[in-house]
């Protein structure tokens, strides 16, 4: 019966597009690492459980930060893939993270650091 519950619950989940939203913040240096661990999520964004977004999936003649902002403001995950190279960007330090962690103190998002050598 609990198995039969877990489908249930993420048919309901794809049914109401209930995914959950995660946003990579990375430095392009550490782009392997991102790449693995997409890897590793796949299975919960084929089940329609989780929406991922990071800025290699801005399309040409994008605003770049305009989508960055964006779906930084509507991620419920801003996952830090924290590495010397992440710590090392103006954009990624200063900006992204900055930005991730107003908006966990306001409860609007979880932030989950990860730290990584490269």
């Amino acid at each position: 019966m609990k198995g039969a519950r877990r489908d249930q619950d993420r048919e309901g989940v794809r049914e109401r597009g209930d995914a959950v939203r995660l946003f990579y913040s990375y430095s392009h240096k550490d782009e392997t690492l991102l790449d693995e661990l997409k890897a590793h999520l796949k299975l919960l964004q084929r089940v329609g459980m989780l929406e991922t977004w990071h800025d290699r999936r801005i399309g040409p003649g994008d605003e770049w930060r305009n989508a960055i902002d964006d779906n930084l403001e509507r991620a419920d995950i801003i996952l830090l893939l924290v590495s010397a190279d992440f710590i090392a960007s103006d954009y990624c330090y200063d900006i992204e993270m900055k930005r991730a962690l107003e908006r966990q103190h306001r409860k609007e998002a979880r932030v989950i650091p990860s730290s990584f050598e490269t």
